[in-house]
């Protein structure tokens, strides 16, 4: 397994196919088949990908033998990594992937002078919210965002130090 950073439209167009699969396998779960579909077009589209990458996001893939198992999406912002997406398809979950990532982050975060890794995960998410406590990631804040047409994010906003 290896974590490359994608950049063009030919990665970008392999992540996004991916991404709609781990997105229904994820989330519907506690959201709507109608919140997951919004969801993805708004966030995970190939046009909202590409407008991330202009807004500073960078995103890597976790791959084996050519496939795709998985992929996160961060943002420097301020002191911290924001950790804005970590997808892993189900049938490559388990197999030490988020543990490989969340290690490559906290190299990125001391490599850029970052004190610590953040998140949202929506509170209903148990297994995802499970995983980072697991993680030694901490519950600092609750949000709630509208996020359109009539859906919203009930979130908590967790945190590792990597200091």
């Amino acid at each position: 397994m290896n974590i490359r950073e994608i950049f063009g439209q030919a990665d970008v167009t392999r992540m996004v196919k991916v991404a709609e699969i781990v997105w229904r396998e994820a989330n519907t779960a506690f959201c709507s088949e109608e919140q997951v579909e919004y969801m993805i077009e708004r966030f995970q589209s190939y046009e909202a990908v590409m407008g991330q990458l202009m807004q500073g996001y960078r995103y890597f893939v976790i791959e084996e033998d050519g496939d795709i198992l998985a992929y996160f999406g961060v943002q420097p912002q301020d002191d911290r990594l924001f950790l804005s997406k970590y997808y892993i398809l189900k049938q490559n979950r388990g197999r030490g992937i988020f543990s490989m990532g969340l290690g490559f982050m906290k190299a990125l975060c001391q490599e850029l002078g970052l004190r610590a890794i953040y998140l949202t995960v929506n509170r209903n998410n148990t297994h995802a919210y499970e995983v980072y406590l697991h993680k030694n990631f901490k519950v600092i804040e609750e949000a709630v965002a509208d996020i359109g047409c009539g859906f919203v994010m009930d979130d908590y906003i967790m945190e590792l130090s990597v200091e």
